[in-house]
């Protein structure tokens, strides 16, 4: 999801919107300004669950306290392949094994192990 600048029947360029251009999802209020759309757009993103806003590079910490590297996610079945670290084994979780997601890790500054 990005902030779209809207434009109006003449081409000329209105309000912005938060949504998406591969699926044409967007919010439903239109924003004077850009920071204020993507305020919004963060807030409409954190309403998904998690295992939709998880992506493959991303750092997590699981249920022993270990911070793993998501490598596939199965959105549909809310499962992961992850692994402790480069060269180590991949083995597969459920999303209710997650103690952390990426953004609660950033919050916290903690993505080192």
């Amino acid at each position: 999801m990005k902030a779209i600048r809207g434009y109006d029947v003449h081409g000329i360029t209105t309000d912005w919107v938060a949504g998406c251009y591969n699926c044409f999802f967007q919010s439903s209020h239109f924003w004077k300004t850009k920071k204020a759309c993507i305020e919004d757009m963060d807030r409409l993103v954190s309403l998904f669950p998690p295992i939709m806003r998880v992506w493959p590079g991303d750092k997590l910490q699981v249920e022993d306290g270990s911070i793993c590297e998501v490598i596939n996610v199965n959105k549909n079945l809310a499962m992961m392949d992850v692994r402790r670290g480069e060269g180590r084994p991949v083995f597969t979780i459920a999303d209710t094994h997650v103690i952390r997601w990426p953004w609660e890790l950033e919050q916290e500054g903690g993505t080192e192990q």
